[in-house]
């Protein structure tokens, strides 16, 4: 997986055909007008090591390719030597032969789809423009090619159920084979404003609380890993704007960490019921943090009691250095 640290460029709506009803990404990233090439390359001549460009939101590769070849020129042109761009894009948007060519001339780390479902009937709630089967072309497509594929994916949309979710990642495990894509998770929110802030206030959308968030996203984390994919992200990045923007929802700041210890528990209870469990110190808060939230799910994973699985966890692999 690539090293270099990011310096994204949020480019809010660019690209975007339609609206999804979830979705406000000027909320979201805090940012109202998407940089130029110009501002980009502005940026990039005064950065003085090599960094993996990021172009996020909207959707990149619906620009005019006159315009997607000038952000990529700013990342050979201006970034350090070294430097990979990353950006984000719908899976249809690459169906094109000589865009893809294009594309391929540059040093891509990754391409990151917005997948948030394959479940036709959530799709259509979403008002999301996408056709399961086509999906499955178009990543078979960048495959072809050898582009590095992730994939941005979402829990708790409307009429999303735990089980559809987990078909959703088995499917897309059967096209992605041996090979290893990154992943983002994002629970899905309320934004004031967006349609579906409307439904949620008429009653027709209730979101998920963050316990429910935590558990189902625990669960969909730990299968993910078990079938070869890497997470990279999990809930939104915290900014002004999207604490403010938020109607409703599982907004927690410690949301991923909730859920990575609900996969972890998950994981350990499979491996070793009983223990003991070897866990890196750096992750002892993900286990006692929270009101000890991960030492509890181990127990209810286990049919175990907080203080036998606590006796038998081990952080650093050093005896003496117990959970609780």
């Amino acid at each position: 997986m690539n090293k270099l640290k990011k310096l994204p460029f949020f480019l809010p709506f660019a690209g975007c055909r339609g609206q999804c009803v979830y979705c406000d990404q000027r909320a979201i990233t805090g940012v109202v007008k998407a940089p130029t090439p110009e501002d980009v390359r502005s940026v990039l001549k005064n950065i003085g090591e090599a960094r993996e460009i990021c172009y996020f939101g909207g959707s990149f590769c619906r620009f005019e390719e006159r315009l997607i070849k000038e952000y990529l020129d700013c990342v050979t042109e201006y970034a350090p030597a070294g430097s990979k761009v990353r950006f984000s894009t719908y899976p249809g948007d690459l169906r094109d032969d000589a865009l893809r060519s294009l594309v391929k001339k540059y040093p891509i780390s990754r391409i990151e789809l917005g997948i948030p479902t394959l479940d036709p009937s959530v799709l259509s709630a979403c008002r999301r423009e996408a056709e399961p089967a086509k999906i499955f072309e178009d990543i078979t497509l960048l495959m072809r090619d050898s582009l590095p594929i992730g994939v941005q994916m979402m829990i708790g949309l409307p009429g999303q159920s735990a089980a559809s979710s987990f078909d959703d990642l088995r499917a897309l495990a059967r096209v992605k084979g041996e090979e290893r894509w990154e992943l983002r998770l994002y629970p899905c929110l309320v934004i004031e404003g967006t349609e579906l802030s409307r439904l949620y206030r008429e009653g027709r959308y209730r979101p998920l609380t963050v316990a429910e968030a935590a558990l189902w996203g625990g669960e969909f984390i730990e299968l993910a890993i078990s079938l070869g994919f890497v997470p990279i992200r999990i809930g939104l990045q915290e900014t002004p704007s999207l604490a403010s923007g938020v109607a409703a929802g599982p907004h927690h700041p410690a949301l991923g960490e909730l859920i990575l210890a609900e996969a972890a528990a998950r994981r350990m209870a499979k491996d070793s019921p009983r223990g003991p469990w070897h866990v890196p110190a750096s992750e002892r808060s993900r286990f006692s943090g929270h009101k000890n939230f991960g030492l509890k799910r181990l127990a209810f994973h286990c049919k175990a009691t907080l203080e036998e699985v606590a006796k038998n966890i081990f952080f650093d692999g050093q005896a003496g250095q117990k959970g609780a």
